[in-house]
């Protein structure tokens, strides 16, 4: 059955919140350092995830490539990736972080728990992991629908390739 448009509705407020958030910390610098801002987000994706291929980033990260080319691009410049060619395809790139990079993520990522762990001080480890569990099922689900559906993130109800 899933859940009403109502409740649906009611959730997008504090998806809202959070992701002012995360303006707030860009705006007041807490994790700008040699990562640039925009690029950060798929670096600690490389991190995670391993070598890959830059459309693979792309595909997972649900944005368009002329996106992922551009940041790839800075983390290249600041060293923080390296690019070899794809023994199966040499016409394309396989990328992997730096020792540097790796490095980069770490810090982001401790002080972004620092961060957070400040803020919700008052919370108990089980409310943080069920808050943890509840919004990784919310996105593993979400992107696998705007996958599913081929939602170019562009715009609503366009779809990849179709630009």
């Amino acid at each position: 059955m899933g859940p009403t448009l109502k409740t649906c509705g009611e959730l997008l407020r504090p998806l809202r919140a959070l992701m002012a958030l995360k303006q707030v910390a860009l705006q007041r610098g807490h994790f700008a350092d040699q990562v640039p801002y925009a690029a950060a987000g798929l670096l600690t994706e490389l991190v995670h995830r391993g070598e890959c291929r830059a459309s693979d980033l792309a595909h997972h990260r649900i944005v368009d490539a002329s996106v992922v080319s551009r940041q790839l691009g800075q983390l290249e410049q600041a060293g923080l990736i390296t690019r070899r060619p794809d023994p199966a395809d040499r016409r394309v790139s396989l990328l992997r972080a730096t020792p540097d990079g790796e490095r980069a993520v770490a810090e982001l990522e401790r002080r972004k728990a620092e961060w957070i762990a400040s803020a919700l001080a008052s919370w108990d480890d089980a409310k943080v992991r069920e808050l943890t569990r509840l919004l990784g099922d919310a996105m593993d689900d979400i992107r696998r629908h705007t996958i599913n559906e081929g939602i170019c993130p562009a715009g609503p109800g366009t779809r990849e390739g179709t630009r």
